[in-house]
């Protein structure tokens, strides 16, 4: 595939280099696309055979290939959108779009990609619906998303099992799972329950080692920029202040918002990723990066059935009568604007606040408890416990790993 400069300034040296071990029985085949090459160099034979997992952002750029765009971050050409050939915005700064088609700038939310922790609120016309805040059905629309709270249990075994957990938790454990060998791929992947996802139970087993809960406690998990949670380097969190958008970033969430937005309590979420300096634009959902993830290894396990794009294995994404899973968002400044265009992306939510939650959406798939109660074996045996790695990078490559993919359009070829 060609990859515009704007994704290879995405891949960035670390000082350590992740390695991997992973079973495979059946041999992938051979295959002039470049985004098979990286599967095909990590087949192996032999429990022995330990090779390097790709830096996580070269994973999305081939799980979801990225659209060319200019200095601007505007795309450069429309092309035609179809499963095998659809094209992602890779100047990502805002979820107002996401789930929604892909031409809208948005990627797909965590219901889309069937987030099994996600613990969604329902789509039943109340405020934040595919959310994690969950409001009362009844709420007004000016409820904070604050007083609506996300399912946080106190044990695994209760109705709502574990609640939810966090995607960056969940990406951090798959990685260091796969790293440690904790589960063979036959073990991680059942095709006809879950097609080209983890098996939940085994994902869940994962988390549980390298974050375990205390029974009768909440699971306090960390945040995902530090080494604890994963070290994930694609969040450009908002410390600095919206006028300070670059390094070095200081704790926040990852939207910028003016102070005056800040000062009214209302919910962040809006407000757009980091869009100035030199990481403009290169923000990640840590759902789309354990997404990616999950495309990459079950390519190299069920290379028949598993395609090396998601939306290869996802089509019924495309589909014009699925029910969509976008949140609504309040009055935006830039809502004159085209929606396909960076300026309306780059808008700030209108104060006062006015939102409106919309109605209800009946259809509409959502990774909600109810779901994960039944994806989950709680009894079955668990992993035993280990305190999460403190890599100085869990998603680190080396400098020749950086100098190759360079030099092969953007993929990494081990």
């Amino acid at each position: 595939r060609r990859v515009h400069k704007f994704h290879l300034s995405h891949y960035n040296t670390r000082q350590s280099t992740m390695k991997i071990t992973l079973v495979a029985t059946a041999l992938i085949a051979a295959s002039n696309s470049p985004s098979l090459i990286a599967a095909r160099q990590l087949n192996g034979t032999s429990s022995t055979n330990t090779k390097t997992l790709p830096e996580i952002n070269s994973l999305i750029d081939i799980a979801f290939p990225m659209w060319e765009v200019d200095e601007n971050g505007n795309r450069v050409e429309t092309k035609s959108c179809m499963v095998d050939s659809c094209e992602w915005n890779p100047f990502y700064v805002t979820k107002r779009y996401d789930g929604l088609h892909p031409d809208f700038g948005g990627h797909p939310t965590d219901n889309d990609v069937k987030y099994a922790f996600f613990a969604s609120s329902p789509f039943k016309g109340q405020p934040y619906p595919g959310t994690p805040h969950h409001c009362p059905i009844d709420a007004l629309d000016d409820i904070k998303a604050g007083d609506c709270p996300k399912i946080e249990t106190l044990s695994d075994n209760d109705a709502k099992r574990p609640g939810h957990i966090p995607p960056h938790i969940s990406l951090a454990s798959l990685t260091w799972g796969v790293e440690e060998e904790l589960f063979s791929m036959e073990e991680m992947f059942d095709y006809d329950s879950y097609e080209c996802r983890v098996i939940p139970g085994a994902l869940f087993k994962m988390i549980r080692k390298y974050y375990p809960r205390t029974e009768g406690e909440k699971v306090n998990y960390p945040p995902p920029i530090v080494p604890e949670g994963g070290d994930f380097q694609y969040e450009f969190p908002a410390g600095n202040g919206l006028d300070n958008q670059g390094p070095p970033y200081v704790a926040g969430p990852p939207h910028w918002c003016t102070e005056e937005m800040l000062d009214t309590g209302h919910w962040d979420g809006v407000c757009p990723y980091v869009f100035e300096g030199p990481d403009a634009g290169k923000y990640r959902h840590p759902h789309i990066a354990l997404a990616a993830l999950e495309v990459y290894l079950a390519n190299i396990a069920m290379p028949e059935k598993c395609s090396t794009t998601w939306l290869e294995n996802n089509p019924d994404f495309l589909d014009p009568d699925r029910v969509t899973t976008d949140t609504p968002f309040p009055v935006m400044s830039n809502d004159e604007a085209d929606p396909k265009m960076v300026e309306n992306w780059l808008g700030q939510p209108v104060l006062p606040w006015n939102y409106a939650s919309g109605d209800a959406r009946p259809g509409a798939e959502g990774m909600y408890v109810e779901d994960t109660a039944k994806l989950l074996d709680i009894e079955a045996a668990p992993v035993p416990a280990t305190p999460a790695p403190n890599p100085s990078s869990a998603f680190a490559m080396s400098g020749s790993v950086a100098a190759a993919i360079m030099a092969v359009i953007g993929v990494i070829a081990m």
